[in-house]
């Protein structure tokens, strides 16, 4: 069908995007300055199991029903604390871009594993996520979660918890 070729279109790109945008799938260079060949550095798993990788997120998203668990309720303004209130592996949400997602059937799918969402769990994660996603297009990897959006008071937007060390790129100021 149309909407069946569409989506493996979709797919296709999104696929060959991350790749290009993840380094463990570029070619490793093997050769020392001197010559010699060194060992390939080999990369520890991020921790992500069989059957949980981007092309199966892809598959589930694109045939379940509810992901994000709303049961029929349509989209609503949401406060930053009732979204506190949802931050364990088993319920957890966050904000990004003054949107809300239930991001719990999504958790065992991310590329760098669990463990690095468990602490933006029931926060607003736009400051991280920009920091190391701001390619990713969030609509369409998380969008079938969406519950929401962020009920705003003044200073609530982008929580400050960004102590990694690392500084946000500037913004692309000239064309490609």
């Amino acid at each position: 069908s149309k909407e069946r070729a569409v989506f493996h279109f979709h797919y296709a790109c999104l696929f060959a995007f991350y790749r290009i945008m993840n380094d463990s799938t570029l070619p490793l260079n093997t050769k020392s300055s001197g010559g010699k060949e060194k060992q390939p550095r080999r990369v520890k798993g991020a921790g992500v199991r069989r059957g949980f990788g981007l092309h199966d997120w892809m598959r589930l998203k694109s045939t379940a029903k509810d992901l994000a668990q709303r049961q029929g309720r349509p989209l609503r303004p949401i406060t930053i604390e009732e979204v506190n209130e949802h931050s364990s592996v088993h319920n957890g949400w966050i904000v990004l871009h003054g949107k809300v997602y239930n991001i719990t059937p999504y958790l065992h799918y991310h590329p760098g594993g669990l463990d690095i969402l468990k602490s933006s769990l029931g926060k607003d994660c736009t400051v991280l996520f920009e920091k190391y996603h701001r390619w990713v297009n969030v609509e369409g990897l998380i969008g079938s979660l969406l519950l929401g959006t962020l009920e705003v008071d003044k200073g609530s937007i982008g929580h400050k918890e960004d102590d990694d060390g690392f500084q946000i790129p500037a913004p692309r100021t000239t064309p490609f």
